[in-house]
């Protein structure tokens, strides 16, 4: 089996030599043609390398890198369009070659060599051709093998120096980072109260250049009960007005735009593995609290409440939350899901937000408009039995 794959890649990939191979025989464009495509159609980009050409008599021998660039680091997000040029240990350019945004912008590295070359890389990329971004990929080296596939599984990964890029998509805790530049993928919906929870801090004179003009942030303070018959008919969430960003600590925010990222540099990265935010009144035995979460996929325990939407909702154990992101837990005050019926009130300050106008329970398949088996599978109606129906059992003539 191995003998095959490794076969069916040599093709390929001596199939793709020879293409480009073809190409160098001529001089490369350096206009694009009607499809905005350069040599042959092949590329997005014209070579950075125009007078170069791979010389074949030299360096019969060849190895194989199937590559993509990503930046920050190996979770960072991958480069697009970009050019990979390759030195050996004198500083000679012995190949480049181009990504293709049709491959999933991975570049096919043919390098031509002996025993005992040792190879580093550079790579070439940003929208202005004529004066592209040059960077050398530091701490990666490759030494020279016959016939050696560098790739094939997953492709080798090449790490560009400079900014660290966060994730609401991210699945472990962001490494601890020095004086870095960062940039967080988090989408917020301009216009309604959301959680945040960072691993840095923003102080209070970067907060506009973050979040965009009136952007609101407050801290979470505790609750209030309200009380009929030793029966909870009311809880008041307390917020309070904050104007910086400590890490590691959850807040409610609120901007005036949608925003799908946000950019700060020159920050400590420290995160948690669990930050919160706990507000406790003894004398009144209540303990509650706001818990930052740092990692995609992460399930709000059931009795917790989420915001979602610029609403309020009991988690019922299945809600999956993003990372960067933060829910409560009121602990004893609601028992159960079905007896988390009180009325939410939530007050930042003295003003009371309404735009978080409701508090509904996370919807599980029973509880969707409709009417289901007892698997939980949905039935046409009018179906006969005992189907669920709004949550209830209910028998059907």
């Amino acid at each position: 089996m191995r003998s095959t794959k490794f076969l069916t890649i040599r093709v390929l990939l001596a199939g793709v030599l020879m293409l480009i191979g073809g190409s160098q025989a001529r001089a490369w464009d350096t206009q694009p043609d009607e499809n905005g495509k350069y040599d042959g159609g092949l590329f997005d980009r014209p070579t950075h390398f125009p007078e170069w050409h791979q010389p074949v008599e030299t360096w019969p021998n060849t190895m194989y890198y199937r590559c993509v660039v990503r930046l920050g680091d190996v979770t960072g997000p991958a480069l697009s369009n970009y050019e990979i040029a390759v030195y050996d240990q004198d500083d000679e350019l012995r190949h480049c070659n181009r990504s293709r945004i049709e491959d999933g912008d991975v570049c096919v590295l043919t390098i031509r060599g002996e025993e005992g070359d040792k190879f580093h890389f550079q790579v070439v990329y940003g929208d202005d051709f004529s004066n592209p971004i040059i960077v050398d990929v530091p701490e990666t080296t490759a030494n020279f093998k016959t016939n050696d596939i560098v790739g094939d599984t997953e492709p080798f990964v090449l790490v560009l120096p400079g900014r660290t890029y966060l994730s609401e998509h991210d699945t472990q805790l962001p490494a601890s980072k020095e004086g870095t530049d960062v940039t967080v993928m988090r989408t917020i919906r301009g216009g309604e109260w959301s959680t945040i929870c960072l691993p840095f801090a923003i102080p209070e004179e970067e907060m506009e250049n973050v979040f965009g003009e009136g952007v609101e942030l407050a801290d979470f303070k505790g609750y209030e009960t309200e009380e009929e018959n030793d029966e909870i008919v009311g809880i008041s969430v307390k917020f309070q007005d904050v104007k910086a960003i400590e890490a590691n600590h959850p807040y409610i925010i609120r901007v005036a735009s949608d925003l799908s990222e946000l950019n700060i540099d020159g920050v400590d990265v420290d995160a948690e593995d669990e930050p919160v935010n706990a507000a406790v009144k003894r004398t009144r035995k209540q303990w509650s609290e706001m818990i930052g979460n740092y990692v995609d996929g992460f399930t709000v325990p059931e009795q917790c409440l989420f915001i979602s939407g610029g609403k309020f909702y009991y988690s019922v154990g299945k809600t999956k939350m993003m990372a960067y992101r933060a829910y409560f837990d009121f602990y004893d005050l609601l028992p159960s899901v079905d007896d988390a019926g009180a009325r939410i009130t939530v007050k930042v300050g003295d003003e009371e937000m309404t735009a978080v106008p409701a508090v509904e329970r996370a919807a599980t398949p029973s509880q969707q408009a409709g009417q289901y088996d007892l698997l939980g599978r949905r039935v046409q109606q009018p179906a006969r039995g005992i189907v669920i129906e709004q949550g209830r059992k209910t028998l059907k003539p």
